[in-house]
C-alpha cells in the first residue's frame, strides 16, 4: 500500500493510509500513515461503534494537511475502549499495546495458541452445519431488517436464502467431489469463476451469514473479536467446515501455478487449526517448503 500510496502521490493527489503492523509501515515509509490498535479485517475497531470509527477517521483525514513525509503517527485509545485493542484480540494475542513484534510476526506458527485450544474436526458433519444454518435464519432476516436489506452475503451468487448451497459447495470440495455451482447468479463478474475462487466466494459468504447473525443475536460480544472468533472457529460446525476447506485448500493448490495459494491459509484466522495462517507462511513459502506448512 505505501508503494502506491507514494505513485498516486506523485500524479499530485495526497493520500493516508491505516496501518494495522507498525513495523511494516516504519520499512515501507508511505507517505502518510496513521497506525491503529486493532486486529486484522477491523482497521476502524468493533463494528457498530460509530463513535470510534469516526475518530478514527478524522484523525486519519487530519494527517491530509502534513505537507511533508513520511509521516507515522499513533492513534491511542482512552481507557473505556482500550477492550478494543488488538491485544486483547483472539487473532492479535502475541501483539501488544504499541503493536506486534516483528520477528513473532514472521515466526511460521503459534504453537504455544494452537495447544491451548481443544478443536473438534469437521468430520464431514454437513448436517450440523445445514441445521445451524436453518437456526441462524431468523436471526439473519432480523439483521438484515434492522440495515435496510444491507448483507455482505452474495459474493459466491447465493442470498442469505439459500446460503446452505454454499455450504453443500465447501462440503464437496473438501471430500474431493464435484462443485455444483447451484446459486443462480453471479453478481460481479461477466464469466464464471474458477472452482478454486467459486469456493472461496462460498467460504466468504458462509462467514458472513454467520457473523452477521452473531451481531443480532449476541450483540454483547459484537466489539469483541476474540469471543466471537472463539464462537465460530470452535463452536460451529460452520467453523471447523471452513478449517477442513482450508486444509484442502493447502493440501491440493498447486504453489508454482497458482501466486494467490497464500490467500487460502488466510481463510482462517491464525490460533485456529493446526494449518493457522502467519505471516511466516509468505516469507518462507518459496525457500522452505517445511516452514511454510508448520
Amino acid at each position: 500500500m505505501g508503494v502506491i500510496q507514494r505513485e498516486i502521490e506523485r500524479a499530485g493527489v495526497t493520500t493516508v493510509s491505516l496501518s494495522l503492523v507498525r513495523e511494516f509501515t516504519q520499512k515501507v515509509r508511505p507517505p502518510r500513515a496513521l497506525w491503529v490498535p486493532f486486529p486484522f479485517g477491523r482497521p476502524l475497531g468493533a463494528p457498530g461503534n460509530a463513535r470510534v470509527q469516526r475518530q478514527v477517521l478524522m484523525r486519519a483525514f487530519g494527517l491530509l494537511s502534513s505537507k511533508s513525509g513520511p509521516v507515522l503517527e499513533e492513534f491511542e485509545l482512552v481507557a473505556e475502549d482500550e477492550r478494543l485493542d488488538a491485544k486483547y484480540q483472539a487473532l492479535g494475542r502475541k501483539c501488544g499495546p504499541k503493536g506486534c513484534s516483528l520477528d513473532d510476526l514472521l515466526s511460521p506458527g503459534d504453537e504455544s495458541v494452537a495447544e491451548t485450544i481443544q478443536e473438534t474436526p469437521y468430520g464431514g458433519n454437513l448436517a450440523g452445519v445445514l441445521e445451524e444454518i436453518a437456526e441462524l435464519q431468523q436471526e439473519h432476516q432480523r439483521y438484515r431488517k434492522g440495515r435496510k436489506g444491507r448483507t455482505s452475503v452474495g459474493a459466491s451468487g447465493c442470498s442469505p436464502e439459500n446460503i446452505a448451497e454454499a455450504a453443500r459447495s465447501i462440503h464437496a470440495f473438501i471430500g474431493g467431489e464435484r462443485v455444483r455451482r447451484t446459486c443462480e447468479h453471479w453478481p460481479s463478474q461477466p464469466e464464471d469463476p474458477s472452482e478454486s475462487l467459486f469456493v472461496r466466494l462460498s467460504i466468504d459468504d458462509l462467514k458472513a451469514f454467520y457473523m452477521e447473525s452473531r451481531v443480532e443475536a449476541a450483540p454483547q460480544d459484537s466489539s469483541d473479536a476474540a469471543k466471537t472468533n472463539d464462537w465460530f472457529w470452535l463452536e460451529t460446525w460452520a467453523g471447523r467446515m471452513i478449517i477442513a476447506a482450508r486444509d484442502r485448500f493447502v493440501e491440493v493448490t498447486d504453489r508454482t501455478k497458482d501466486p494467490n495459494w497464500i490467500v487460502a491459509r488466510a481463510i482462517v484466522p491464525r490460533g485456529y487449526g493446526k494449518s493457522a495462517y502467519s505471516l511466516g507462511h509468505v516469507v518462507y513459502a518459496g525457500a522452505d517448503e517445511k516452514g511454510a506448512s508448520a
